[in-house]
């Protein structure tokens, strides 16, 4: 069977579940040993002593534990609280419920992830903090069918808005999650898996520097209200405070650039007055020769004709060097 990513989010609901799954998935009967957990469920494991009673007053288990077979091996792909309290029961001696009921159909990885999200997707024991860590979930794993081509966007389509469809919520909401997971302090998160904060809260505070998250959870964890205004507030006053310091850099700046320039422009000025003092001198030397000349010597005369021959040379000099640079 080819693996239809989009049907399934399309109609991500349990009917629909359980329709694939009795559909494409076969029986088979284990030792929960024979089952290997992986690291892909990370949700909230609550209440599994109780679990673990009610399993044992009904004699095993009445719903199947759903494996996804991959390379020869069978890994759980949902029902982690009933193969806790299986296993809970067994080490509390049980042997009898040893064995297992499982449904399992051959997998990829990429599909087995999917699986794993599908089946958590209609997990009664959800926590805001759950559906922050399933939002990630969801996000890596619908990257990776991406690659695999079992998932293609079609143009404007983003993968958060997926998300936010599958697990029913708004493309806003998923966002919050991201940035709770990306940029909240381990206090911060610690409060909100505990559900003293809640999800606007938390991300609003992720926003926050590092030393005021840790004060604000601490605040919360010694049983204090803080709304999600207050911290919106706080973000508000940040943003001010870093745009008034930016403006304040910019405009000291701007003074900087202009005392530069007004150094450079004098500069310019002292070196124009040098060359037009100096030319002037040269001109004012000349007029006074011309004034003079009659009390000059033969010899003098002399070395101003070779001075003059000498500046004409120069001046066909620079002319040859001009006209030979342009060929």
């Amino acid at each position: 069977m080819a693996f239809d990513i989009k049907s399934i989010m399309n109609a991500v609901t349990a009917g629909a579940a359980t329709e694939e799954i009795d559909k494409y998935f076969k029986e088979i009967q284990l030792d929960y040993e024979q089952i290997v957990v992986t690291g892909q469920n990370k949700y909230s494991m609550d209440e599994i002593e109780e679990l673990a009673a009610g399993i044992e007053m009904a004699g095993g288990l009445h719903e199947p534990l759903i494996l996804g077979r991959i390379n020869g091996e069978y890994w759980l792909a949902s029902g982690h609280r009933r193969y806790a309290a299986i296993k809970m029961l067994v080490q509390d001696g049980k042997e009898e419920l040893r064995t297992v009921g499982c449904r399992y159909k051959d997998m990829t990885e990429t599909e087995f992830r999917l699986h794993v999200l599908i089946g958590n997707t209609f997990n009664r024991h959800y926590t805001d903090y759950d559906k922050m860590i399933e939002a990630e979930e969801w996000k890596n794993a619908l990257k990776a069918a991406q690659k695999e081509k079992l998932l293609i966007l079609e143009r404007g389509e983003r993968v958060r808005d997926y998300v936010a469809r599958i697990m029913g919520t708004s493309a806003a909401v998923v966002g919050d999650y991201n940035r709770i997971n990306k940029n909240a302090m381990p206090e911060i998160k610690e409060q909100f898996k505990e559900g003293t904060i809640g999800v606007t809260a938390a991300a609003a505070a992720s926003q926050l520097p590092e030393s005021k998250q840790k004060e604000i959870a601490e605040q919360v964890a010694a049983g204090k209200d803080i709304k999600a205004q207050e911290i919106r507030d706080m973000v508000d006053a940040k943003k001010a405070a870093v745009a008034a310091g930016s403006n304040n850099r910019e405009k000291e700046e701007k003074e900087k650039r202009s005392i530069t320039e007004q150094k450079r422009e004098q500069m310019s000025d002292t070196d124009t007055n040098k060359e037009e003092k100096e030319n002037a001198r040269r001109l004012h030397a000349l007029k006074m020769l011309e004034k003079y000349y009659i009390y000059m010597s033969d010899e003098e005369v002399h070395i101003l004709e070779n001075i003059l021959e000498d500046c004409k040379r120069r001046k066909r000099e620079y002319r040859l060097d001009d006209v030979g640079s342009t060929s």
